[in-house]
């Protein structure tokens, strides 16, 4: 069986690289020299474009549709930059859009998303799903305003998993148009997860002793540290055990009243943070435990798995709005 990270995908657009696109639209396979452009990755990007480009290419026919990406300002343990998720989904986002180039636009990212359980950590920003709502539709309505008719949500974090299922079917009415949401690491497999992330093949093997270590398999561990190596390498941080250790960090006890205030609607499992089946510092641990495992190619692996599928699902929606 052929490994998923023998070799670099050229499905993948790294930082620093030039996109070769087709010129036609809607065509795969690859075509002469004479036949392709170049596309700078800031051509996919809303905010890096003028009017004038924007103007042309509606007018054109060739941009159709837009991808919103969200995410979190959030803790991401020791090693990681808070802003981990916006990065994530916007840099999947771009990749899917140079893909499909011209088709796709990237609007202006939402960067911080619903976080409360994260408030014992510094630095974390959370957001009332209502206010993630509103900005969301306003943009949408504004991107439908300017002719486009298909738009996709490009989650990247876990907090907002599904934040628009119930709103979606009365938002494509009253806008109509072709509207959806993904998480861009749902189409994964577990195959997939295994054949690419030791932390994933140990649990599959019965090798992870604890709760803690068999939960802590994805926020700011192996998984999110290996893209973000392939993505934005400098937003890692090295870091060491006997540091994390050295700090006696402690995001259980002893916490505010306005911490406290945040953590309250997860109190869910019995006695946690402090105690419960799966309390807060033993997990907290593992993530960093699990991130020495992350390595650029396995990153890149990931990278491409999430922009096929999230670019899979953008080109059925446009094939679906055509006119």
């Amino acid at each position: 069986m052929p490994s998923f990270y023998d070799q670099r995908s050229p499905f993948l657009f790294l930082p620093g690289d030039w996109k070769l696109a087709n010129r036609q639209r809607g065509q795969e396979k690859t075509m002469n020299e004479s036949e392709q452009c170049y596309v700078h990755p800031d051509r996919v990007m809303l905010g890096e474009c003028t009017r004038k480009e924007i103007r042309e290419r509606l007018a054109s026919g060739d941009l159709r549709g837009a991808l919103l990406p969200i995410g979190a300002t959030e803790q991401h343990n020791e090693h990681l930059s808070l802003n981990l998720d916006i990065v994530l989904s916007t840099f999947i986002s771009q990749q899917v859009a140079l893909h499909l180039y011209p088709q796709v636009i990237v609007a202006p990212p939402l960067p911080v998303g619903y976080s409360p359980y994260h408030m014992a950590r510094k630095g974390t920003l959370t957001l009332r799903r209502e206010t993630m709502h509103a900005f969301l539709y306003d943009v949408l309505k504004s991107l439908r305003t300017h002719g486009l008719t298909t738009a996709l949500v490009v989650n990247g974090h876990g907090g907002n998993h599904g934040l628009l299922s119930d709103l979606l079917p009365d938002w494509r009415q009253e806008l109509a148009m072709t509207i959806d949401e993904v998480s861009y690491w749902t189409g994964m497999n577990n195959q997939q997860q295994c054949e690419i992330l030791q932390g994933y093949r140990a649990l599959r093997d019965g090798k992870l002793d604890t709760v803690a270590r068999q939960t802590a398999l994805n926020h700011a561990s192996e998984e999110e540290t290996s893209l973000m190596l392939a993505a934005s390498p400098q937003r890692v941080r090295s870091f060491t055990m006997e540091k994390y250790d050295d700090a006696k960090l402690d995001y259980a006890n002893n916490l505010s009243e306005c911490v406290r205030d945040y953590l309250e609607p997860t109190f869910t499992r019995e006695g946690w943070p402090e105690g419960g089946p799966n309390p807060e510092n033993p997990r907290d641990r593992a993530r960093q435990e699990n991130a020495l495992h992350a390595t650029v190619e396995k990153g890149e692996a990931l990278a491409s798995l999430h922009t096929q599928y999230v670019a899979d699902l953008m080109k059925k929606m446009l094939a679906n709005s055509a006119p």
